[in-house]
């Protein structure tokens, strides 16, 4: 068992997760437009959850690694870390929505930002 590797199929596997639950917010909320700084930080997020969750895998010899942490996952951390995602996309999105002060459409939020101050909401 390499730690190199075990360590490269979770960041996969937090990443994967990560961009799932960005793309189904995207589907819930059609009105929010996610930009890179969100999706980065759900998936940095996701790895750091889930760097912590890994010490409670225990590798067995004999057996195949992906498979062995792909069942342990799904067993025992899957929906924390969906969940952690979710909250993360939520947190990240009022953020934005608070620091304008007001509810912004993802139009308002890209003429926004591309305009900047001349671009203002109703």
């Amino acid at each position: 068992m390499d730690l190199g590797e075990i360590i490269r199929i979770m960041e996969v596997k937090a990443q994967d997760i990560a961009q799932q639950e960005i793309v189904n917010y995207a589907k819930d909320r059609p009105e929010i437009q996610l930009d890179d700084n969100i999706r980065t930080a759900v998936k940095e997020r996701a790895v750091s959850q889930l760097t912590l969750q890994v010490s409670k895998f225990r590798f067995k010899e004999g057996l195949e690694l992906d498979e062995q942490f792909n069942n342990w996952f799904a067993a025992n951390e899957e929906d924390d870390l969906r969940r952690t995602c979710r909250h993360c996309i939520e947190d990240e999105v009022n953020n934005i929505l608070e620091s304008s002060g007001k509810q912004m459409s993802s139009l308002d939020k890209y003429l926004k930002e591309h305009l900047g101050d001349a671009h203002q909401i109703n």
